[in-house]
């Protein structure tokens, strides 16, 4: 191969869908953007011919083993393609809808959190918020040793906490066992008095393992004691410190002076509530691992519920079919639960089924939906002998249409979730996480208020962290990654966004940035990357960000195609190709390539026209008049929409614009749309 021929991209006679044998040359290393009217064949040419071409060719490198796992690839409708390389396609058609996929997991930011947290995260009591620590005898004896030098020291084992009994035997073993004192209930007591507690109050018990004054003589047997009140206190001891003033008075002010008290774990346990935190690993912060997830919600952050508003008709009688699952035949959905059922169930209680659901009772609904009883569901009384139900409701039991439905679903979900209400899980109030995951804290935030972080925020808050020397080492190279990662998001121009953002909810344009920013953060060199529209759904005041990005690639010794209409970014190419002059059958021809001034002297180029501005887009003059009628909505507070109102006209054309981020296909894809689906077609899953 020549030398201009190694520098260059050759493809010979392609054409693939509507292409005209067309042959051209591409520089490599370079920045090139395919330009031309919707239609014309620029995918075709970029995706369906270099792309798959590249892909096919990597693919048939494989031994044939490897080749059997991967499928065939065939080849695309092009004589030739020479000076490939390694090609890697970021388009528009893979943001993933699992609802447990986040930015921050689609990205790997999460994983790098999660080994944050496990590695440097401090943790405190889900309920008290009290520091948890574990430490060790001698930690314990040198913090004492600061503390208190030369104090009197009281060191006790917890043995009875806030518990009812008389523990007779248990004072008569310890007295066996040679202990002489213990506390009880705050008052510290010989073991041979006559100790009577009453046995339906609740007590607590601390033994006194030794009394002594911290000395640097006492350490050796400061140390050993300590050792002892852990291990009779089960990983808890109590250091009760008291100012030394007189020999003769040093018990008296001990045994007076629970405010002095100084609790201590070996454990990582909170040592007020007895709440032990689990092992410190990466898969505690996972809310897709059974260590980490929320147990109500699983990790999802919502929970669908079959709700009343569902499921009935308020305007219709139970004899009409107010409650809508039940099929034609009479059956409760996939059930053999049928009318005779129904009418048992109205006689036994009382309840007229020709009286409108919204007229009665709300005792009578409840009744009806949610049962009186709890009865044990199965696959026998559900789907083989639902004849179990008339018996038990011979007798006035019922277990409700909605715990029937609940146990249903558990087998066929897809028909039944239009009966089913969406909403945020109330034990995680949405955050996916458990209470244990939640109580680690990295300089004041959990791993949870971290991630709602947007990711401009993020980048400064990482950017600006003082870290204290330990972190420094044990962090150095996890602290790295995530501001190299949260940088590149930054530079796409997803920075409004945050990794706790659902990968179902991002736009096609939004998804493939962020996929354009892992590109990055992977530093390839020598690979052709393929990009459908990245400035798609992006505003112009974030465009100049997504253009360095893509500089960025090609001075790594790439070379990047672009598929792409935005002026902006035609303007800021290395090298164009314009391919048209139309779509469909009259498109598939290179009608220019070069410099943007070649694409504006070729006569034939539609793009040249509008870039040398012979043609624009025409400006109405007069605009349509609003038809008087107008949708309201007031109070939208979805995603980062702050309680808004806002009124929409009527027979007109709207356009809702704004900053990439700041709220637009929340207000209209999020609340709108959900909401006139929801009005449209009642039995939609939309909320």
């Amino acid at each position: 191969m020549s030398q201009e021929k190694a520098d260059q991209l050759v493809v010979i006679g392609a054409s693939e869908h509507n292409l005209k044998n067309v042959s051209l040359n591409i520089p490599r290393d370079s920045l090139t953007v395919f330009t031309g009217v919707s239609g014309s064949g620029k995918s075709s040419l970029a995706f369906d011919t270099i792309f798959k071409e590249g892909q096919r060719r990597f693919v048939e490198s494989l031994s044939a083993y490897a080749r059997q796992f991967l499928g065939q690839t065939d080849k695309p409708k092009v004589e030739h393609v020479e000076g490939l390389s390694p090609t890697i396609s970021v388009d528009q058609k893979t943001v993933n809808r699992n609802p447990r996929s986040t930015v921050g997991t689609i990205t790997e930011i999460y994983d790098h959190y999660r080994l944050l947290f496990a590695r440097l995260g401090k943790p405190h009591c889900p309920e008290c918020g009290t520091r948890i620590t574990s430490q060790t005898p001698e930690q314990i004896t040198d913090y004492a040793y600061v503390d208190a030098l030369n104090e009197a020291c009281m060191i006790l084992a917890p043995m009875v906490q806030e518990r009812k009994g008389e523990y007779r035997k248990e004072l008569e073993d310890w007295t066996a066992e040679g202990y002489v004192r213990a506390r009880i209930d705050g008052e510290v007591r010989r073991l041979d008095e006559d100790i009577r507690l009453a046995r339906y109050e609740k007590h607590s018990i601390e033994l006194v393992v030794d009394r002594l004054t911290i000395t640097a003589e006492e350490k050796s047997r400061f140390t050993e004691s300590v050792e002892k009140a852990l291990l009779l206190g089960n990983g808890l001891a109590i250091l009760h410190y008291g100012k030394k003033t007189a020999e003769n008075d040093t018990k008296n002010q001990l045994e007076q002076s629970p405010e002095k008290d100084h609790l201590f774990s070996q454990l990582m346990a909170c040592p007020s509530c007895q709440i032990a935190l689990p092992e410190m690993e990466p898969r505690l912060f996972s809310f897709n691992a059974p260590q980490g997830a929320c147990l109500s919600c699983n990790g999802i952050g919502q929970l669908s519920t079959f709700s009343e508003e569902k499921l009935c008709d308020p305007e219709l009688s139970i004899s009409e079919g107010a409650i809508k699952c039940f099929t034609e035949k009479g059956n409760l959905l996939y059930t053999k639960v049928d009318q005779r059922h129904v009418n048992s169930l109205m006689n036994n209680f009382g309840i007229n089924d020709k009286t409108l659901w919204k007229n009665l009772s709300v005792e009578h609904r409840q009744l009806i939906l949610y049962g009186n009883t709890k009865m044990k569901l199965g696959v026998s009384n559900i789907f083989r002998f639902p004849a179990q139900f008339l018996n038990k409701l011979e007798k006035q039991q019922w277990a409700g249409f909605i715990p029937i439905l609940q146990f249903v679903f558990r087998f066929v979900k897809g028909p039944l979730e239009k009966f089913q209400h969406t909403s945020v899980c109330p034990d995680c109030e949405g955050k996916r996480l458990n209470k244990m995951a939640l109580a680690v804290r990295l300089h004041g935030h959990n791993i949870n208020s971290l991630s709602g972080e947007s990711i401009e925020d993020s980048v400064n808050f990482f950017d600006n962290l003082k870290l204290t020397e330990t972190e420094k080492i044990i962090g150095r190279d996890i602290f790295r990654e995530i501001r190299d990662r949260l940088h590149f998001l930054n530079d796409v121009g997803v920075g409004y966004l945050s990794l706790e953002r659902s990968a179902a909810t991002l736009s096609g344009g939004e998804g493939q940035r962020i996929r354009l920013a892992s590109q990055l953060g992977a530093g390839l060199q020598g690979v052709l990357y393929v990009l459908d529209e990245p400035s798609i759904g992006l505003h112009q005041s974030d465009n100049k960000k997504l253009i360095r990005t893509l500089k960025k690639l090609r001075d790594r010794g790439n070379t990047v195609l672009v598929v792409e209409h935005d002026e902006e970014t035609i303007e800021s190419a290395d090298h164009l190709v314009d391919i048209g002059p139309t779509a469909g059958q009259d498109g598939g021809y290179i009608t220019a390539q070069g410099s943007i001034q070649n694409i504006i002297q070729a006569q034939e180029s539609i793009t040249g026209q509008f870039l040398s501005g012979k043609e624009q887009i025409a400006i109405p003059e007069k605009r349509r008049r609003p038809s008087g009628k107008t949708i309201t909505i007031n109070g939208a507070s979805f995603n980062n929409l702050n309680n808004i109102d806002c009124e929409i006209p009527l027979g007109i054309f709207v356009a809702v614009a704004g900053v990439s981020g700041s709220g637009k296909s929340s207000l209209i894809d999020g609340i709108l749309k959900k909401a006139l689906n929801c009005h449209l077609n009642p039995g939609s899953k939309d909320e």
